[in-house]
């Protein structure tokens, strides 16, 4: 089931992120599994999605970007040209479709080696944090930006 933005009104979703090899936590979460990414995975999941939200999915253009800090900018300048009430109104409308169940954001990479600035649902929840104040946490390792205080490192680079 795919899912855009509608003109219902905004209210906040509990969210989270993960990659979509961790099917135990998923499971264990009781969160929706939604799909963020422009492919599909190619694999067993071991759970059912519950939607995608290709919004959310980086533009094409993007995954040219070698540089961590600069994904992480054009990543996040795409979430602003949606805007946070459009991004909200999407979040809501795949929770509403699940008895206003949380959600968890699922991609493929693998955060807890290769770290924050990795993959874009990270980005995201840095972003989400940033416009709404509501923390975005990582399933697999719930201490990833579970603190408003923790620096994503672009912002020290000369």
């Amino acid at each position: 089931m795919r899912f855009a933005a509608s003109k219902s009104p905004v209210r906040m979703t509990h969210l989270a992120t993960s990659r979509y090899q961790a099917a135990k936590l998923i499971q264990a979460s009781g969160l929706v599994p939604v799909r963020v990414t422009r492919g599909h995975p190619r694999f067993q999941l071991g759970f059912e999605l519950g939607g995608t939200l290709m919004l959310l999915a980086p533009n094409k253009d993007l995954f040219y970007r070698r540089d961590e800090c600069d994904f992480d900018a054009e990543y996040r300048a795409q979430l602003d040209g949606l805007g946070t009430e459009r991004v909200q109104n999407a979040l809501s409308e795949v929770s509403a479709a699940h008895d206003g169940r949380g959600l968890v954001l699922l991609c493929f990479e693998d955060v807890a080696k290769l770290g924050e600035l990795s993959c874009h649902r990270r980005s995201f929840a840095r972003w989400y944090y940033d416009r709404t104040g509501q923390a975005v946490p990582e399933l697999a390792t719930p201490r990833l930006f579970a603190s408003p205080e923790q620096e994503d490192g672009c912002e020290l680079r000369t």
